[in-house]
């Protein structure tokens, strides 16, 4: 017995060590790389975040009104609405964020992907901000891959905290995104007294410049294409302004994110016909690690090749204090008037968003031939041939690829489509032919319509799932671009 006492002091002993440590290292680190940090991402600040929040009048309001529709008191009320802010509010660690964060996002983004990105907008945006400005990024949401990648990206220019869904939450997820500076929110979740307790954390944290990235469409997109922009935490975001004091710019900076290889592509395509996914969040962990794990061997033994691009841009950062000054209707006290102008801001947002889309090899050609469905056979050199034509047409595109010709684009192309059995030779080697793979039709459909704008998308309609019965008999033949689809607003 007195063995295990000895062990246990010992442990709490380690601990506390380890806890002091790491707090002199993190001080040390942030003084050597001049490493600014939004103070209320520290703990210290939760007290301030916590007086700040209940004491609005709309949290006040809202407590109120929980305890009178449950009939609970209001010591109940406000012993919920506490719990919810403990579960949103994030535990920012320098040291876990520094020095575990970073090396590991560097180093999974790097093995997985050719990662790029274009820095000039930022630099200039940084040059000319005033001091004191509030950044959000606002993000196109291709991959649960968007939080590393982007994190990755911005390392050494800030430390980003996101707007996480509920898929993280879950052990040691749950803690690792708190740590990085991340904060949970419910999505989907209708009661009143949690989107109050929320909205007020969104504003407080955005009055004191916490830099934000959030992703304006709410979710992945199942069929490759922009999805309509939500306007839940753009409308929070935005009524941080209806306070007088805060006066400091707010800008929001869009951010555009394309991929060679979406790693859920699969199941995305086929949740969209309507196959809902059935496994929990611990077994998608563990899939992933276990993805991960063999594929680290597989590199180690040279038989690992990466998936291509992972590449983010920045459109120009919208000021939304010009915003308002021309639509004030914004802040209006109810939202049915302010809706309007926050639904033509989350356009004009997701327009920049799609100005700055970027180009890659494999959403090029799966946009061949998706031009090209009623031919058994496309020729290489008519692939080239097309490829050269997108890049005299398109040149206000972003175009981050190392390779520079047709023919340099199709071969990346090729070497990643192949491996995915994407792709298939039907010609001789000296006259060669290329055909996609019949059973792949949704993944075709899926990364050419990644290139679409947000304006042709709009025009096309949003495009909705297939109720789960139909999908059972028609999942691979019904393409993404062939489903019935809504009118746009």
């Amino acid at each position: 017995m007195l063995s295990v006492w000895l062990v246990i002091a010992a442990a709490i002993l380690l601990i506390a060590a380890g806890v002091a440590f790491g707090k002199r290292h993190a001080r040390k680190l942030q003084r050597s790389r001049k490493i600014h940090i939004d103070r209320f991402k520290l703990k210290r600040r939760h007290a301030e975040i916590d007086l700040q929040v209940f004491g609005s009048r709309e949290v006040v309001q809202a407590v109120q009104a929980y305890a009178k529709e449950h009939r609970v008191s209001v010591e109940e009320a406000t012993k919920r609405a506490r719990g919810y802010l403990r579960e949103i509010v994030p535990k920012f660690n320098l040291l876990a964020y520094y020095r575990f964060g970073a090396p590991i996002a560097s180093g999974i983004m790097n093995f997985l992907y050719r990662v790029a990105v274009e820095r000039k907008p930022l630099r200039e945006f940084n040059e000319r901000a005033k001091k004191g400005t509030t950044a959000v990024y606002v993000i196109n949401h291709r991959s649960n891959a968007d939080y590393v990648l982007v994190a990755h990206l911005l390392f050494k220019f800030i430390s980003l905290s996101y707007a996480v869904g509920e898929w993280a939450r879950v052990w040691p997820l749950n803690h690792l995104f708190k740590w990085f500076g991340g904060y949970f929110i419910r999505r989907r979740y209708r009661e009143p007294l949690y989107h109050a307790i929320l909205a007020k954390f969104v504003q407080t944290i955005t009055k004191n410049g916490v830099t934000q990235g959030i992703f304006i469409e709410g979710g992945l997109t199942r069929d490759g294409a922009f999805q309509n922009p939500k306007l839940g935490m753009l409308d929070y975001i935005v009524l941080s302004k209806t306070d007088p004091e805060y006066t400091a710019p707010l800008y929001l900076i869009p951010t555009s994110i394309n991929y060679d290889r979406v790693l859920e592509d699969r199941n995305l395509t086929e949740e969209l016909l309507g196959r809902e996914e059935r496994t929990s969040r611990s077994e998608k962990l563990r899939t992933t690690a276990d993805y991960l794990f063999r594929n680290f061997f597989r590199s180690l033994l040279r038989r690992f090749k990466r998936y291509g691009y992972a590449i983010v841009t920045f459109g120009t950062p919208i000021s939304v204090d010009e915003f308002i000054a021309s639509h004030p209707d914004i802040l209006a006290p109810d939202f049915e008037r302010r809706k309007p102008a926050l639904k033509l801001l989350a356009e004009v947002v997701m327009g920049e968003i799609s100005s700055a889309l970027p180009v890659t090899p494999v959403t090029l050609t799966a946009r061949i031939f998706s031009e090209h469905a009623d031919r058994s056979e496309v020729s290489e050199q008519e692939i080239i041939e097309a490829i050269e034509t997108y890049r005299a047409r398109w040149t206000d595109r972003i175009w981050l690829m190392r390779e520079k010709t047709g023919a340099e684009i199709w071969r990346a192309a090729r070497e990643i489509l192949i491996l995915r059995h994407l792709i298939e030779a039907t010609g001789e080697a000296e006259r060669e032919g290329w055909r996609w793979n019949p059973e792949q039709i949704l993944l075709r459909d899926y990364y050419a319509n990644s290139l679409l704008t947000f304006d042709e998308v709009r025009k096309r309609g949003w495009r909705q799932r297939l109720p789960e019965s139909r999908s059972i008999h028609n999942a691979d033949h019904v393409p993404l671009t062939a489903a019935p689809l809504q009118e746009g607003p």
